[in-house]
This record gives structure tokens, C-alpha cells and sequence, in this order.
């Protein structure tokens, strides 16, 4: 079998040339893409659990917590103990996190104008819905 036919290598390959691109373009901001996606995710004035977050970027929550204690150390998270379960934290974006993400925001925007570049809008659109396709046909695995 050629390995350019096989989907799991090609996406792959892709992945890490996407990462290694989009980490780049975080490095000023001293934030990599794993934490970019708890940026995006966290508020400044809205609470979020850590198990919601772990959910909502797909990763397990002890991930998260280490992820969350380097952006605290760096100052962009605030975690604060939930009065109603004492074993849970609220999750907050810091003032100097919520400067992080915006200043992102247009980073963020302009590496996916980037690597999209060439893509119809059409051709995007179908892309994710593949995407989605594939990711559902593993998730429970």
C-alpha cells in the first residue's frame, strides 16, 4: 500500500506542518497551540470548570490541569475554588490573558488565511464537514 493513500498518514503529515506553522506564530505572544485553545475557550468575566474545558477542547483533564497551571504561572488564568464543590476550580481569564487573546485574535485569523490560502470557500466548507466525518468515526476509540 503507498503511504500518500493512506488518509491517517496524509493527515498526519499535515498536522505537523500545521502545528510547527501555527506554533510559530504564537511564539511571541510565548503561548503554544495547546494553550491558545484555553484561551479561546476562557472568559475574563465568565466562569468555566476545568471539566467543561477538558470537554470542550477535547483533551482529558489532566492535560488541562498542567496546561492551566503554565498559563497561571504566566499570569493569563485565574483559577478560583467553586464554593458550591470545593474539588473544582472556576476558570478565568487574568486581565494580561484577556490582552493575550486579543492581541491573538488577528495571529489566530491571519495563520488560518494562510494555510487556507487557495481554498475556496466551498472547498472549506467541505473540507470540516470530512473533517467531522472522520473525527466521529474515531471518537468512542
Amino acid at each position: 500500500m503507498d503511504l500518500y493513500n493512506v488518509t491517517g498518514f496524509l493527515i498526519h503529515r499535515t498536522d505537523v506542518k500545521l502545528t510547527n506553522y501555527f506554533t510559530k506564530q504564537l511564539k511571541p505572544y510565548e503561548v503554544t497551540p495547546e494553550q491558545w485553545s484555553i484561551i479561546s475557550y476562557l472568559d475574563i468575566d465568565k466562569a468555566m470548570t476545568q471539566k467543561e474545558l477538558a470537554e470542550a477542547i477535547d483533551r482529558d483533564q489532566t492535560t488541562v490541569v498542567r496546561m492551566i497551571h503554565s498559563l497561571e504561572r504566566k499570569g493569563m488564568v485565574r483559577r478560583i475554588v467553586n464554593d458550591q464543590d470545593k474539588r473544582s476550580h472556576h476558570l478565568y481569564l487574568s486581565p494580561k490573558g484577556e490582552e493575550v487573546k486579543q492581541g491573538l485574535l488577528l495571529t489566530v485569523k491571519e495563520a488560518h488565511n494562510y494555510v487556507t490560502r487557495g481554498l475556496e470557500p466551498e472547498e472549506l466548507d467541505q473540507l470540516k464537514v470530512i473533517l467531522e466525518k472522520l473525527y466521529t468515526n474515531v471518537q468512542g476509540d
